[in-house]
């Protein structure tokens, strides 16, 4: 018998499916998981004024401001993906969603010179690592830092870990539609089913899988599509159409492959080791 859980947290429902485990104890290690992503949320929220992320953005730009461990690996992670990625995956790309609305939802087509100004403040280059003391600071005022592309994942990833940590060997927990880890396999199954499109389904075990689409957030100006997906590199909405799917057995980086594929399919050739489906 699988037991299902689903909970709101940062913009979406998270589902947690658990197999091979009485109700009463997968009910313990609902609560677990829920705990922890509630937790990343507070740290990594650009909504809650008080999350650590939001301190960063406001103080960053004065003085190095030390960060927690987990926080500073995740910028790591983020700055390693920005350099593979070639600039298609960039977290401080947040002047570009609010210059565009993507951020309070009043969507408007900037001018050129405002582009170009927001791009002076993007970059993972201006955000500045020092390991020894995890300290971080930004190179120029503006730089404002946003995990929407990556986010899920490391809260998938970290959720995933909690299961092990309680010892569960069967469970998919999944944010929205995005992303998702399959953990074992469900009882009297060879895998997770898992459907990315009419013709076809995965069958998937200690893998993850994410997804990025222009369908998800966008508007129209005379006719003209604009997705929320900006490539940092020019400003202006990836021209991409339809989605990207990602899989691989780890979630922070399916989460952010599919959004820099979607900016930039050819990187597919930069990372052999992961499946990628288009979707139209």
């Amino acid at each position: 018998m699988i037991h299902t859980f689903r909970w709101a947290a940062m913009g979406t429902e998270y589902a947690l499916y658990v197999g091979a485990m009485a109700y009463e104890d997968a009910c313990g290690v609902a609560e677990q998981v829920r705990e922890e992503i509630n937790r990343l949320e507070r740290q990594l929220s650009l909504y809650q004024p008080d999350s650590e992320v939001c301190y960063l953005n406001a103080h960053a730009h004065r003085a190095p401001v030390r960060v927690e461990p987990e926080l500073f690996q995740l910028l790591q992670t983020c700055k390693t993906l920005w350099e593979r990625t070639r600039g298609a995956f960039d977290p401080t790309v947040t002047p570009l969603l609010r210059l565009w609305g993507f951020i309070d939802k009043h969507y408007r087509v900037p001018p050129p010179e405002a582009i170009e100004e927001a791009l002076a403040r993007v970059g993972m280059d201006l955000v500045l690592l020092e390991p020894e003391g995890r300290w971080v600071y930004y190179a120029t005022e503006g730089v404002e830092l946003s995990f929407g592309a990556i986010g899920k994942g490391w809260a998938v990833a970290q959720g995933v870990r909690v299961l092990h940590e309680m010892g569960v060997e069967s469970a998919l927990l999944s944010a929205g539609d995005s992303t998702l880890y399959a953990l074992g396999i469900p009882p009297e199954s060879d895998g997770w089913q898992v459907r990315i499109s009419p013709e076809t389904t995965l069958t998937l075990c200690n893998q993850a899988f994410a997804t990025s689409g222009g369908s998800e957030q966008f508007f129209e100006v005379d006719s003209v599509r604009y997705a929320h997906i900006i490539d940092p590199r020019t400003g202006y909405p990836a021209p991409t159409q339809g989605a990207v799917s990602v899989c691989h057995p780890d979630p922070v980086l399916c989460d952010a492959l599919s959004t820099a594929l979607f900016v930039e399919p050819s990187l597919a050739e930069v990372f052999p080791e992961v499946q990628v489906w288009w979707h139209q």
